[in-house]
């Protein structure tokens, strides 16, 4: 096989570039975390690191990465807590080995902060990869550190400014000839439908928890399209640049192309394509 075969062949996806560091493959002989060599299987009763991942086509995403000084009594007792884990969310499981404590939690501090696994809170610097951020509930969205790169602690929005920017943009969305009428079949009581969307963006904004759950899964059933997104973050940056101060402006539309990126890599996940026998 030609070099540039190979080098083709194991190129990551478009999609799994956006998830911040290059991420193991899943036929790979060593299963690399930034650099750190993980073994594949269920850990020993020993010191060491490990990380539970879900396989999204070609590519192993951490869902949650930890330590401990006896890493198989510490998976044993996180499946027993976490009842997503139990549900099968993390379908691979590897491992590496390592004594030293102070070295564990400096490993586990860096590739948390690498990879923001979406089960873990501490060390998280960002939001998880919208490809597993689809699957698993993210707990680091609830944090003011996962606002952080919003400016979220900078910004200046009032509840009736975000009650406004929701009205706003229904008011083109509804009328707009792409995605009207996805909304128009879709909501039965929109006085409701307009408080929890204010309500989400009061949580996103300004830190109130009157909105729980996940905004991604009431949408799996819409057979939405892709270019259905393109046109509702472009009408959303319009309301958003008229209703809202220009810094709180900035932070809604972030947030808006991220979700938009999120619904897409749950929604139509890459295809890959097959291999070709080596003769």
């Amino acid at each position: 096989m030609q070099p540039s075969s190979q080098r083709q062949d194991h190129s990551p996806l478009p999609l799994a570039k956006k998830a911040g560091p290059i991420l193991p493959r899943a036929d790979a002989p060593k299963i690399l975390f930034s650099g750190f060599v993980f073994t594949a299987g269920d850990p020993p009763p020993s010191a060491g690191l490990f990380a539970l991942t879900r396989r999204i086509g070609d590519f192993l995403y951490p869902v949650l990465i930890g330590q401990a000084d006896n890493m198989a009594a510490a998976l044993q007792k996180l499946h027993a807590d976490e009842p997503i884990l139990a549900a099968g969310l993390a379908d691979g499981l590897c491992w590496m080995a390592r004594d030293n404590a102070r070295m564990r939690v400096h490993v586990l501090r860096e590739l948390v902060g690498k990879y923001d696994p979406p089960l873990n809170v501490e060390h998280r610097k960002g939001r998880a990869a919208p490809e597993i951020a689809a699957l698993a509930p993210d707990r680091g969205e609830n944090l003011p550190a996962g606002e952080a790169e919003l400016g979220a602690a900078k910004i200046e929005v009032s509840e009736e400014e975000l009650r406004d920017l929701v009205r706003a943009f229904y008011e083109q969305a509804l009328v707009d000839p792409a995605i009207g009428p996805v909304f128009k079949r879709s909501v039965a009581d929109w006085e409701h439908h307009f408080m929890l969307a204010a309500d989400f963006w009061s949580r996103s904004l300004l830190g109130t928890t009157r909105y729980t759950g996940s905004p991604f899964t009431p949408h799996l059933s819409l057979n939405l399209k892709p270019e259905f997104f393109e046109r509702w973050i472009a009408l959303f940056k319009i309301a958003a640049a008229g209703r809202l101060k220009p810094a709180a402006a900035r932070a809604a539309i972030s947030k808006v192309e991220h979700i938009g990126v999120w619904f897409q890599a749950g929604l139509f996940p890459p295809k890959i394509p097959a291999r070709e026998q080596d003769p």
